[in-house]
């Protein structure tokens, strides 16, 4: 794994655990300890043409004993080489992966339709849909065709961004229900749980219910300089879901820095999705992966914070109770990081090498306190 220039605050410790991974994303841990990657896969360029498929993107599930991580499974996906979008080449594949008990979900980025837009006839099955895993085999089992259904919505709201109709969806949320609650499915119990996917592409949160339908929450709004891309969701303690935005078009080629933001949206809201997601913390850059620990902080790397000394990337902390106080920790040491997920030892785990094109120069690094 690359790391290269500066170092960790004092009180903080960057340890290697993973290498030799293929643009890692999504990070998660089960109530076992074990720890689940989304690898997006590997970058296989066609020449003369935007899109083409692999089956190299994986869901990986790896246990730990005494700190060494073992593969357990490794799941195989669709993989998109796409050399145009977003300005630079990369591999879009399974992006974002959420645990729940033995409940394990994945999600595969970019939607059929908007491929075949492009690419006509590209075989890709996998591609914007949500699978559920069997946790002790891996065996993926089809949710919801996600992406196709944003996309659909964003070509009925194309009044919202200028570069509507488009769909990628890229985090993914499964959350246990605290109490009883009602919804539009009807009545939830104890031990239900209900999941959640952000897409970067229709720049909404949206619940998929347990018929694979989406129901649209918010709608993560831009300003006429810059596409949001909201990127990640996770719980807050009080219950509500957070999400974080990449902004990468402000934050890297007109703003400058620090133009990404947290928005806090009740999952239960009964506002209209154009007001449902509400700024809870400002001057964040590039966010991709976000998590709270259990002492209530919110996690969330940046995947292109400028590094003067070396690759871009930066690992940020944010007490929950004054969301103005950020915390920079290891930039030039958590080069390009991507998903972020508590291990039951307390540390973060972060992916690194998330958007890397070159074969297996991703990982995962864990961060520790040392005081």
């Amino acid at each position: 794994m690359a790391s290269a220039g500066g170092s960790p605050a004092p009180s903080w410790k960057i340890t290697p655990v993973l290498s030799g991974l293929d643009g890692p994303r999504g990070l998660a841990f089960d109530g076992h300890g074990n720890l689940y990657v989304a690898e997006a896969g590997k970058f296989f360029p066609i020449s003369g043409q935007q899109f083409g498929v692999s089956q190299t993107g994986k869901v990986d599930k790896f246990s730990f004993d005494e700190g060494t991580a073992t593969l357990k499974w490794s799941t195989a996906f669709n993989s998109l080489y796409d050399t145009f979008l977003g300005g630079g080449p990369e591999a879009l594949g399974p992006a974002g992966v959420t645990a729940a008990g033995n409940q394990v979900l994945a999600i595969v980025s970019q939607s059929r339709d908007g491929v075949h837009k492009v690419t006509p006839g590209l075989a890709v099955p996998q591609v914007g849909h949500l699978f559920s895993l069997n946790h002790a085999t891996g065996k993926a089992t089809d949710v919801s065709d996600v992406g196709d259904q944003q996309y659909a919505w964003a070509g009925e709201h194309k009044d919202l961004w200028k570069e509507f109709p488009d769909s990628n969806p890229t985090g993914v949320l499964v959350i246990k229900v605290r109490s009883r609650e009602s919804g539009e499915e009807g009545q939830r119990g104890l031990g239900a749980t209900r999941n959640f996917v952000v897409d970067a592409g229709a720049n909404t949160l949206s619940e998929v219910m347990p018929d694979g339908t989406n129901r649209v929450i918010a709608f993560i709004p831009n300003d006429p300089v810059r596409d949001s891309t909201p990127t990640c969701v996770t719980q807050g303690p009080d219950g509500a879901l957070y999400v974080g935005t990449l902004d990468l078009v402000a934050n890297l080629f007109v703003l400058g820095p620090g133009q990404s933001h947290v928005y806090r949206i009740d999952p239960d809201t009964h506002e209209s999705f154009l007001t449902a997601a509400h700024v809870w913390a400002s001057g964040l850059t590039t966010v991709y992966g976000c998590a709270f620990d259990r002492s209530g902080n919110f996690w969330a790397t940046e995947m292109f914070q400028p590094n003067p000394a070396g690759p871009p990337g930066d690992l940020v902390r944010i007490p929950f109770s004054d969301p103005s106080s950020i915390e920079h920790i290891g930039l030039g040491s958590v080069p390009t990081p991507g998903g972020i997920a508590q291990g039951p030892d307390g540390s973060m785990y972060v992916a690194v090498g998330a958007p890397n094109t070159a074969p297996a120069s991703g990982g995962v690094v864990k961060v520790s306190r040392t005081g």
